[in-house]
């Protein structure tokens, strides 16, 4: 009984080692070298959006060019946004994986900061490109 079990047990083993191994899974394509910049650029476009859209329900602007002008340029960030986002499900396949990305605090954002954001998610797609 004995020599049965270590036959088995031999026989499983040498089975074991000749069986072919299955296909490795396909390596993971490393990221887009401007994801980050890219969709950092993009959140912070769509929050200064949202901001103003909420600033302007508590805010009077006087009708006309003034309120024309603040809803042409929340209009132009949200643009931005979806043009960023665009431009990194184009470059970056895995990016729909991503988990949400962190919402930024749009009372800390300021014009000058989304648009040097915009400016450097620019710069960093130009830089790959080229």
């Amino acid at each position: 009984m004995i020599t049965r079990l270590m036959m088995a047990a031999v026989l499983l083993a040498a089975t074991a080692c000749t069986t072919p191994v299955a296909d490795a899974p396909a390596e993971v394509a490393a990221p887009w070298a401007c994801r980050d910049v890219v969709r950092g650029a993009a959140v912070q476009a769509y929050a200064l959006a949202r901001f103003r859209d909420d600033q302007r329900a508590v805010i009077l602007l006087p009708a006309g060019k003034g309120a024309a002008e603040y809803e042409a340029e929340t209009n132009r960030l949200r643009d931005e946004g979806a043009r960023l986002l665009g431009m990194l499900k184009a470059n970056d396949p895995g990016s729909e994986t991503l988990p949400p990305a962190a919402p930024a605090s749009p009372s800390a954002m300021t014009d000058e900061k989304v648009a040097a954001g915009i400016a450097a998610a620019d710069a960093c797609v130009a830089n790959a490109a080229g």
